[in-house]
């Protein structure tokens, strides 16, 4: 078959396939039809077993495995760093307290002393320095502070709420802390500052407002000897006059005897923790969070948040995340966007008091519909393919079977052979051509007129045109006689007074004779009514 019959074959099967009516259609056909449609059952039936065990790959189990795996690794990443934080945060307080109380000693003065005492405070503040600078390069934060339980100028209105410290932070924010940093002076004396030869922030002040550090108090309220008990890990602030955002590390610093000489921290600011806690994820488009949860909000306003090593950030709001579950994951609808992931809550120092800290990864949730629908796409692609083959195998499969049939159909109707090699074809052949034979006359029947013999059937008499009839409507000798009630010896009699007014010489010709006539007047019948439907 060549190129346009072939073209032109399928283009009849596909007219004739979708038609209500396909009582033309060849067996060939017939049969490539109930083979695709037998393919694809067992085709649509395969993927709906595989997919109902679980035994194809599927988006929604996918991203939902590789979230918790991502939600697991983040969290254990978060307490590797925070531990990390918290035990130099711990030996940051205890250097500070060896280094205050041996100044304090030195001018047998106690830290209340302090207050309107600019010398000391300087002396003071000078060790502090050493310390926080030394912390700069090991810690793994992007600034550490020191505030002292005394005021240069207590007579100063709202000198309650001033506190004196240095506040070093690093200028260059960077992944790995270089061995000298760069940093800036945020808070303590000027001669410290320039002392040093430092950069002055562009917001320095002498000393800290603990009106915009509330958490001071409750730091000082219980501070306790076993600093791992009384560190504390405060909401995200803002740095006042400035964009920048940050997460502070707070432990109390006690002298000897317990007595509160202050509070030191670390800073870990947005850009820093973006940075230190960027990860490896399974997609470009991840996103990790530490924040606060309330009932079902979560609040990326009170914590941090990271992206991957790609460079991607989704830059969320902070403005509450509406959570709802979503399957086996949830959602969080935020003036941002919204995203699908997993949160699970942890503990983040010993005085999280009533924050209800979680940590949450998740990814948008546009990359999850797209990754969805590629997958339908993907399936749907692969059943069109598997369902092409199986199109192309039923067509191979009706060539090879019916086309030889067909073939020895149309060798026989031809006359160009008799035989085909199929059985069942040439059985077939062998009962037509047995059917054709009944239909022939006989050849030692002489080639009599079939008018006369018609008009001699006026001739019979009433018994005979009895008996004549029985054998026009295909009876026996014997059914005759028991129709008729007569004997056999009667009938033969009969059949030799019909054999001579017809001219018949036996009864096989007799019922040759007859049928025709049987085939005569089933013609006349059926010309007389279509006449009758054509006239009405």
């Amino acid at each position: 078959m060549g190129e346009r019959g072939f073209v032109a074959y399928h283009k009849a099967l596909f007219s004739v396939l979708f038609r209500r009516d396909n009582r033309h259609l060849s067996i060939r056909g017939r049969l490539q039809i109930s083979l695709l449609a037998l393919s694809a059952v067992l085709i649509f039936s395969t993927f709906f077993l595989l997919t109902s065990l679980g035994m194809l790959p599927s988006v929604k189990n996918d991203v939902e495995e590789h979230l918790i795996a991502e939600l697991d690794a983040y969290e254990q990443h978060l307490h590797s760093y925070f531990g990390n934080t918290a035990g130099m945060g711990v030996n940051m307080s205890r250097r500070l307290s060896d280094e205050l109380s041996h100044e304090l000693a030195l001018h047998k003065a106690s830290i209340a002393d302090a207050s309107d005492n600019p010398k000391l405070l300087l002396a003071l503040e000078e060790r502090i320095y050493s310390v926080l600078q030394n912390t700069l390069i090991s810690a793994d934060c992007s600034g550490a502070f020191v505030m002292l339980d005394a005021t240069v100028n207590s007579s100063l209105p709202d000198a309650h709420l001033s506190r004196a410290g240095v506040y070093l932070k690093l200028a260059n924010i960077s992944k790995h802390n270089a061995i000298a940093p760069d940093l800036l002076f945020v808070r303590g004396m000027h001669e410290i500052g320039t002392k040093h030869k430092h950069i002055f922030h562009n917001k320095w002040e002498l000393e800290f407002s603990i009106q915009r550090w509330n958490m001071y108090e409750e730091l000082k309220k219980k501070a306790q000897p076993d600093l791992t008990k009384c560190y504390m890990v405060t909401p995200r602030v803002h740095l006042q006059g400035t964009w920048e955002t940050m997460m502070l590390f707070l432990v109390p610093i006690l002298d000897g005897r317990g007595g509160f000489l202050g509070l030191c921290g670390l800073e870990i600011n947005s850009l820093y923790y973006k940075l230190a806690l960027s990860s490896h994820a399974f997609t470009k488009q991840f996103t990790g969070l530490i924040a606060c949860r309330d009932g079902d909000r979560l609040l990326p306003g009170t914590g941090l948040e990271s992206g991957t090593l790609h460079g991607y950030f989704a830059g969320i709001q902070p403005s509450p995340m509406q959570i709802e579950r979503y399957g086996g994951l949830n959602r969080y609808e935020s003036a941002s966007g919204s995203f699908i992931g997993l949160d699970r809550a942890i503990a983040l120092s010993p005085l999280d008091g009533a924050n209800r800290w979680v940590t949450a990864v998740f990814i948008p949730e546009k990359l999850y519909s797209f990754n969805l629908h590629m997958q339908y796409l993907k399936v749907f692609a692969l059943f069109a393919c598997v369902l092409f083959i199986a199109y192309l195998f039923c067509y191979r499969i009706g060539r090879r079977y019916i086309d030889p049939i067909l073939d020895g159909i149309d060798s026989f109707t031809s006359g160009a052979s008799e035989r085909t090699a199929i059985p069942e074809i040439d059985d077939l052949i062998v009962y037509l051509s047995r059917e054709e034979q009944k239909k022939r006359p006989p050849e030692d029947i002489p080639p009599i007129d079939f008018k006369t013999f018609s008009a001699n059937v006026e001739l019979l008499s009433k018994a005979e045109r009895a008996v004549f009839d029985l054998y026009m409507k295909g009876l026996s000798a014997p059914d005759i006689a028991n129709q008729l009630c007569l004997s056999m010896n009667t009938i033969k009699s009969h059949n030799k007074r019909i054999y001579k007014k017809l001219n018949v010489s036996s009864r096989k010709e007799l019922l040759f004779f007859a049928k025709m006539m049987t085939l005569a007047r089933e013609d006349m019948e059926s010309s007389g009514g279509s006449t009758q439907e054509g006239k009405a």
